[in-house]
């Protein structure tokens, strides 16, 4: 990653539809934007702020997040993340979102992200998809007495 001067700043919006709102995590929760939509909108905004610095083989990961969701956005209103970088450690990233619902204020974001190899992170990736597909051994399955499956 080339140096990133602090203060670089992105804006992102995206209109709420029906697959964004928090009702389809149950009928217990309303039809308006989802507190993830809402913190994903963030996320791509504080990339798009530094990506013009990442080397070709480079991106960036989310590693902390804090919102406060402070208002609801139903179907049909267009979300704007303002991200603006604060700091940068190395490869580290640290920023600040404001999400607005027109002149609302829907969301506030403390983010961080690191810089990243794509190679690594697909890897790591494909080390993880490896294991869920590996065959597990049930609860019920016999074992002997060190507790090592039976053959």
């Amino acid at each position: 990653m080339r140096d990133v001067p602090e203060n670089r700043s992105a804006s992102l919006s995206r209109e709420v539809t029906d697959l964004d709102v928090a009702a389809r995590f149950g009928d217990a929760f309303p039809p308006a934007a989802a507190t993830p939509f809402v913190l994903g909108l963030a996320e791509v905004a504080c990339h798009q702020s530094v990506s013009d610095y990442l080397e070709a083989q480079e991106t960036t990961v989310g590693i902390e997040a804090t919102i406060r969701h402070l208002a609801p956005s139903p179907v049909g209103a267009v979300l704007t993340a303002h991200a603006r970088l604060v700091k940068v450690d190395r490869r580290t990233l640290s920023f600040t979102v404001t999400v607005m619902d027109g002149d609302i204020e829907c969301a506030q974001v403390e983010h961080t992200r690191a810089a990243v190899l794509t190679d690594r992170i697909n890897q790591r990736l494909d080390q993880r998809r490896a294991d869920l597909a590996a065959p597990r051994a049930s609860a019920d399955a016999p074992t002997d007495p060190d507790g090592i499956p039976a053959p």
